[in-house]
């Protein structure tokens, strides 16, 4: 009951800090040709990615002339961009606000750090940068720049460094997605508090050590995790309460002990290259 009041009340924050009528909005316009024009500096690939930001934007789509939001529900008339409003429902018919709310740059090889350029966009909900060749460590902006942000995807970058204990401050989180990089150290016990999160994608990392015993805390709302491919060690004892649906665990050696029935059942889950089944010495 309390891990679904703060999730109302997040939403019930998120809605009123994001909601404006119309389609794009003179400030959204602006925050976004400034981002263009300081991210085509960057680098090709960023270049390449935003070459649809541009005007007039299609006339049957556009309120006016320069319209990046547009009419759509779920796309905008640039590229990456979505200005989807309090809606989330897929029957969704109406046209989003004029406020930038997802945006999804996503398999372009887009070069650089993640972008403390995205922060002008206070209202996100949706930062997908996945499939880029992102260097660095994972940012601190991201916990003071989203009030609202659910989806945070860096996957299929080359970062670098340590899962910030920070990250737990995003209470608004609900899939955290890492996999992919090249990140290293343990896991931080605080992400353990984070009240709406869902899934959690750590696969195809460096990371080391066991997985928190606080991460029982998140029985109630952890359905994905992945932990493959890393060199994750001890048991999974603190699942046993989960209500997994999706699972990897596969090639970290030093994984062991018993199984818990939440790990076993939920789908994905194979044990190979671990220890897991196998009493930990």
């Amino acid at each position: 009951m309390a891990l679904l009041t703060a999730f109302i009340v997040t939403l019930a924050a998120c809605s009123h800090f994001c909601h404006v009528e119309g389609n794009t909005t003179p400030e959204a316009l602006a925050m976004l040709q400034t981002f263009r024009d300081e991210m085509v500096k960057v680098g090709p690939h960023w270049a390449y990615a935003l070459e649809s930001w541009t005007c007039p934007t299609p006339a049957s789509l556009s309120n006016g002339s320069c319209d990046p939001c547009g009419w759509d529900v779920w796309y905008g008339n640039w590229q990456h961009v979505g200005c989807r409003g309090g809606s989330t429902e897929d029957d969704a018919t109406e046209p989003g606000d004029g406020i930038l709310t997802n945006l999804h740059v996503t398999d372009l090889s887009i070069e650089g750090p993640v972008p403390n350029q995205t922060c002008t966009f206070g209202q996100l909900r949706e930062l997908d940068l996945d499939g880029g060749a992102m260097t660095g460590t994972i940012p601190l902006f991201l916990t003071q720049c989203f009030p609202c942000v659910n989806e945070i995807d860096l996957s299929y970058n080359q970062l670098t460094g340590t899962l910030p204990a920070f990250m737990s401050t995003i209470t608004s989180l609900v899939e955290m997605e890492l996999e992919s990089n090249k990140l290293t150290g343990t896991i931080p016990a605080e992400l353990s508090i984070m009240p709406n999160i869902t899934s959690l994608r750590f696969e195809n990392n460096m990371f080391t050590g066991t997985i928190p015993p606080s991460f029982s805390n998140l029985t109630d709302t952890l359905f994905i995790l992945f932990l493959y491919n890393n060199n994750f060690e001890g048991d999974l004892s603190m699942m046993s309460g989960a209500n997994l649906g999706v699972v990897s665990t596969a090639d970290n050696p030093k994984l062991c002990g018993m199984v818990p029935a939440a790990v076993r059942w939920a789908h994905g889950y194979n044990p190979h290259n671990t220890s897991l089944g196998l009493p930990c010495m």
